[in-house]
């Protein structure tokens, strides 16, 4: 039988976008669970599957039998006028039920142009966007990420915002979730104030924020009793025993990284004053290489990708990188897996290093110098200097690369 969805399907550029049941994604029988989350991703298929924030929460939550978390994307320009045209209301890939049917969706907050992609999701689902317009029958909803550190400007749509790392804060809230339906689920108010319990949870309904007349945020005040003053960010402290997917979903179609992950370490001992993640990541925890290679060992093989990149904000600077390579080279070479290496530092480049990951696939190398000026540079605490540049690029070229990138940002 044909349904709606496959004739809209064959009106769109890339229907595997929205068609799910790709190697590895997780199919469970709603009936059989508590909880039924939605992880929104708000902005289309290929970003959101080469997120590794994505992969994290996913294959965590779905570790639990009483829960069944489903991916929530955004739509191409296409579909969504398919969508509109035959009233067809957002859903999830898992199970293709409208995510109205959920208890939960979490939004991740990782880039502010993705804004305006939230509001018309929730507009798609036919949710209202603003949090006070949400009657008891809508699904809670909630930001996460690096941008909900900054929640005010979007503060009005979420019922809450979690701050900071969510391994461990999203299996608390579920476990919160759970009970307060099992007590009958009486009102999300109920629930919030059970949820502003979690270290790192902010309730706006529960603050009242002041502004100056340049429209900067004066002071935020607790409403209700059970809203603390301070919310301090959490943070995954034994990052080595933290959660990784010993799997991954892999795409029909191509999307931006595709390719295996592995986050060798989290944070970042530099102190560049431009970039984001290096403050919001802080403290610097690394896992061990021993990790490392089990975890590549078993993504490789469920997976079937052909090359494999270390994640992390500055790699060359992970202390157990000469280990983990010369571990990794050897899967690496005898499957004939690229090994890639980004984000490293033109101050502490090892040739020796690269001549090494590159024996399978000699690619082009990319560093990034951030500024095309001592000044500039000193001023934005990029560390590096015009004789570190000319120095790493003149070992590359008499290592035999050809192409060398220099980037911004």
């Amino acid at each position: 039988m044909i349904t709606l969805k496959d004739k809209i399907l064959s009106k769109v550029t890339k229907p595997t976008r929205y068609t799910g049941g790709e190697l590895n994604a997780v199919m469970k029988d709603p009936k059989t669970v508590d909880i039924r989350f939605g992880f929104c991703f708000p902005d289309v298929y290929e970003i959101a599957m080469s997120h590794l924030g994505l992969k994290i929460i996913y294959h965590t939550l779905n570790t639990r039998p009483d829960t069944y978390c489903e991916r929530v994307f955004a739509p191409w320009d296409d579909m969504e006028q398919e969508m509109r045209k035959y009233d067809m209301p957002l859903f999830a890939l898992e199970t293709g039920d409208a995510v109205t049917h959920f208890d939960m969706l979490g939004f991740t907050l990782q880039y502010e142009l993705s804004y305006s992609n939230i509001v018309n999701m929730l507009d798609l689902a036919k949710i209202p966007v603003l949090a006070e317009e949400r009657g008891e029958e809508y699904p809670i909803i909630y930001g996460g990420g690096p941008c909900a550190y900054n929640a005010e400007p979007v503060a009005d749509i979420f019922d809450f915002f979690m701050l900071g790392e969510g391994e461990e804060q999203v299996h608390e809230t579920m476990d919160v979730l759970k009970e307060w339906k099992k007590d009958g689920k009486k009102s999300k108010k109920q629930l919030l104030e059970r949820l502003v319990k979690i270290d790192g949870i902010y309730v706006p309904s529960f603050y009242d924020v002041e502004y100056t007349e340049k429209g900067t945020v004066k002071s935020i005040t607790p409403n209700n009793p059970n809203a603390p003053e301070k919310i301090l960010k959490r943070v995954v402290k034994d990052f080595d025993a933290t959660y990784a997917p010993d799997t991954i979903i892999v795409p029909f179609g191509e999307v931006v990284h595709d390719r295996v992950m592995l986050e060798v370490m989290r944070g970042c001992m530099r102190g560049c004053r431009f970039c984001q993640a290096g403050y919001i990541y802080r403290p610097l925890r690394e896992r061990k290489p021993e990790t490392l290679l089990s975890l590549a060992n078993d993504l490789l093989s469920k997976s079937g990708f052909d090359e494999i990149s270390l994640s992390s904000l500055s790699t060359s600077d992970f202390k157990g990188l000469p280990c983990l390579t010369d571990g990794l080279l050897k899967i690496t070479e005898e499957k004939k897996i690229g090994l890639s290496l980004p984000s490293l530092r033109i101050d502490n480049f090892s040739l020796e290093l690269m001549e090494k990951v590159q024996k399978v696939r000699k690619s082009g190398i990319t560093f990034a110098p951030e500024a095309g000026t001592q000044r500039l540079r000193d001023v934005i605490n990029k560390n590096i200097t015009e004789e570190n540049i000319l120095e790493s690029t003149a070992l590359l070229f008499a290592g035999g690369w050809t192409n060398v990138n220099l980037r911004r940002g």
